[in-house]
């Protein structure tokens, strides 16, 4: 079976390694026709796509509006090398083997993320819906030294459409299943002879792909409306100035978190807390109290472009962010309502607030000359973050017990609001007031970043015609980090009953200072004008941070990785072009988050660093043009990551969660006691690393059929991932059973190119599937996020 689905990926590899179709709506992008030359700026200067020596994917505006791309999590159905995990509103961006595998607000990604060349740094951030774009670019491996800032597992570089010196524009309209409703449109054209403006707005709603037996709402749906101006000026010849600003705002239950199974079944001490009140489908969450995203977010971003000569122009991007977010959900999954007064157990609905602003400023010096060309800058980041975590809201009939158990300990309802993020201005007392939570934390998080880096492609034809087909590539990023954090909370203990466990900023304060210097190395061997060979040595780097965890001092040690690449890119004139990358890498201090059910607040939090990880893998992009109007296309992916090296604890094994009677040999020898023998820590060297699927492949097809009326074009996408674990165990329970997804659709196009009208399905045959899981300490059960189950619809659009 693996064999004959992995045959036809070989034979065919990724749209998502070329551009497709044409130029996108109202845009000025520089990818050509599909399977002409795509010019990218993957390293921060224009080359054609297969004078790159990287393993890059880059998709244009029309492959991604006609894959229905319309978040992150799309790209990995078409860029076979990219896995997507979501939890806690947040993106888990995996590259070749490396990502986000953390679940608090205040770590880092392991991928890069960049709109317009401005970094974004928080994870739940990167959710926002992608419009209106010139393309996408996936650069795959580390890219330490242009990229620098957490890009160890690779980058992922969003570009949206430009003002236009022509009025140029477009409507799309999209109606489906389950209510789905979009509606985008964008404007742009000149203002003055020197100033051009652009504006795009969207929307998107649709209806949960479940539902809240209990309330009767939607679970699963989409609320969400987003816009983009844009005005550039220009400066003087081949100068300009380019200001943009976006918004984003969401209200939705979507990426809700569903019940999977008990965490410890059979283990009666250890039993679920929300026994009786699951749902009976899957898709629903049965829950006392609705789950829900509230987000608003916008950025600012300033691009300058001076060129000095011929040969010397002077980039900046300057960029401000500010992301609000806040998240409900009731962990036990469950509809069964906890009190202390009614069934001895305090409620563990969980809000999560989200304050972060951001700065960032890139100056850059670009050298592009006849033997040498690459670019020189000096990087600067600040990010502040005040998250909130609470759990434990009290209901009506409980909410007395929190003020008691906090006026016995000496603790003023003042400091208890705070931590909780409320205001007690107006609280009376009695059964009306609103009760401080079980748990309480308000950190302090903040990074201040700043690196010098360089990369410079060096022809070596200026020593000898002998050498006219060889360059070598030199780089380097020096970086330094300062990170703070704390972590004052409140916890009510022994299940809301007191006493209080208290801590401040003062006991909770720490910083730490992490440098280092990734350096970059390479040869490029031209052998004809198609085909380009290449190896390069590269590091990564991302530095330690902090956690939004009660009471944590935890700032764990940076993660480094060195790697190992060689490629091969080969055009055989229009009908055939293929790209052929390996690679191999070790990973030392992998940051890692877990939850383990116990301890004061009833859960605690594990950051650490994993001793050390190796991967190595190949990669493999193919199009294919049989005849005229055909194109075939395809990636195979394959990946070996593992652990070397990582001492941890299970937080599935029942030894290691204290309560009930403790294990003894002659009194208690359960041996699901805690403390129990096989408990402690466990090695899992060889154990496969989280959302690293060993194959992952997909094969596009489409064929133009031409008639006097437009052209009809039916397409096909299949895409196809191996087993994918989600916990570094290697649990059937945690991880995804191995699946095919298929995607299909029928474009018209008027023969002027102005409507384009389009009916499409994705995931046709409805393949049922977990596109993550997490094990909830608190409900002591495993959740679940589901892939999308089957939709469909038509969408029609309008361009001038």
């Amino acid at each position: 079976m693996k064999t004959l689905l992995v045959a036809p990926a070989i034979l065919l590899a990724s749209t998502s390694a070329f551009a497709q179709d044409t130029q996108p709506q109202g845009s000025t992008t520089t990818a050509d026709t599909y399977g002409d030359e795509i010019i990218v700026t993957a390293q921060k200067r224009e080359q054609s796509l297969q004078d790159v020596s990287a393993a890059v994917s880059a998709l244009s505006a029309d492959r991604i509006v006609n894959a229905g791309v319309s978040s992150i999590s799309d790209l990995q159905t078409i860029v076979p090398s990219v896995n997507f995990g979501s939890d806690f509103n947040q993106a888990k961006i995996f590259i070749r083997g490396v990502g986000a595998n953390t679940s608090t607000t205040g770590s880092s990604t392991g991928v890069a993320f960049h709109v317009d060349g401005a970094y974004v740094a928080r994870a739940e951030a990167q959710l926002t819906s992608l419009f209106d774009l010139e393309r996408l670019e996936v650069l795959r491996g580390p890219q330490g030294t242009l990229y620098g800032r957490n890009a160890v597992g690779g980058s992922i570089n969003v570009i949206t459409a430009k003002p236009t010196a022509t009025l140029q524009g477009y409507g799309r309209f999209s109606y489906g299943n389950y209510n789905a409703l979009t509606a985008e449109a964008a404007v742009s054209g000149p203002i003055t002879d020197s100033i051009r403006a652009r504006l795009a707005i969207k929307t998107e709603d649709r209806d949960g792909f479940g539902m809240n037996p209990v309330s009767g709402k939607d679970v699963d749906d989409l609320n969400r409306r987003m816009g983009r101006a844009q005005i550039e000026f220009d400066l003087g010849p081949e100068a300009s100035l380019l200001l943009a600003g976006e918004y984003f705002r969401q209200s939705d239950a979507s990426g809700a978190i569903h019940y999977l199974r008990a965490s410890f079944p059979g283990v009666a001490r250890l039993a679920p807390l929300g026994v009786g009140g699951y749902a009976t489908h899957p898709r629903d969450l049965a829950t006392e109290s609705d789950p829900g995203t509230e987000t608003e977010t916008y950025a600012f971003t300033g691009t300058l472009e001076v060129p000095l000569n011929d040969a010397l122009t002077i980039s900046n991007i300057a960029n401000y962010r500010s992301f609000k977010s806040s998240l409900f959900q009731d962990l036990d999954l469950s509809a069964v309502i906890d009190s202390l007064p009614t069934n001895g157990q305090a409620t563990t609905v969980q809000e999560r607030r989200i304050d972060s602003k951001q700065w960032s400023n890139e100056l850059r010096l670009g050298l592009s000359s006849e033997w040498i060309n690459g670019t020189i800058g000096v990087f600067y980041f600040h990010e502040r973050q005040r998250p909130i975590d609470n759990v434990g809201l009290q209901n009506r009939n409980g909410m007395a017990q929190n003020i008691a158990v906090l006026e016995a300990a000496g603790i003023s309802l003042a400091e208890a609001y705070n931590l909780c993020g409320y205001s007690p201005d107006g609280v009376t007392g009695g059964s009306t007031i609103i009760a401080p939570k079980r748990v309480c934390t308000k950190s302090n998080l903040s990074t201040d970043a700043f690196s010098i880096f360089g990369q410079y492609a060096i022809g070596l034809g200026m020593f000898g015609d002998a050498l006219s087909a060889f360059t070598v590539k030199l780089g380097g990023r020096w970086s330094s980090e300062h990170v703070e954090s704390e972590n004052p909370s409140i916890i009510i203990t022994r299940n809301g009953l007191g006493p209080i466990v208290r801590h401040t900023p003062e006991s909770t304060h720490v910083e730490k200072t992490f440098r280092d210097f990734t350096p970059e190395a390479g040869i490029e061997w031209k052998a004809s004008d198609d085909i380009l060979v290449y190896y390069t040595y590269s590091e990564g780097f991302k530095a330690g941070s902090g956690e939004n965890a009660s009471g944590s001092r935890t700032i764990v040690d940076p993660e480094t990785i060195t790697n190992h690449e060689v490629g091969i890119k080969a055009s055989f004139g229009r009908m055939l072009t293929v790209n052929l990358s390996g690679y191999s890498y070790t990973l030392d201090g992998l940051q890692l988050n877990k939850t383990i059910a116990g301890g004061p607040s009833g859960y605690t939090t594990i950051f650490e660093n994993a001793a050390k990880t190796r991967a190595k893998g190949i990669e493999m992009d193919v199009l294919l043009r049989p005849a005229r109007g055909l194109r075939l296309s395809g990636a195979v992916s394959y990946t070996d990551a593992h652990f070397v090296d990582y001492l941890t604890l299970d937080p599935l094994n029942p030894a290691n969660i204290a309560g009930g009677t403790p294990y003894d040999p002659v009194t208690n020898p359960d041996p699901t006691a805690f403390g129990a023998p096989g408990g402690g820590e466990i090695q899992l060297a060889g154990n496969d690393t989280r959302n690293s699927p060993r194959w992952s492949w997909n094969v596009h097809g489409e064929y133009d059929v031409v008639a006097p009326v437009g052209t009809f074009t039916p397409s096909v996408d299949v895409s196809y991932k191996s087993r994918t674990y989600f916990s570094e165990y290697m649990r059937e329970i945690e991880s995804s059973a191995a699946y095919a997804m298929v995607d299909a659709s029928l474009a018209y196009e008027t023969n002027d190119g102005r409507i384009r009208a389009q009916l499409w399905a994705k995931n046709l045959f409805d393949v049922f599937r977990p596109s993550s899981t997490f094990a909830l300490a608190t409900g002591r059960l495993i959740g679940v996020t589901w892939l999308p189950p089957r939709t469909y619809g038509v969408s029609i659009g309008y361009k001038f």
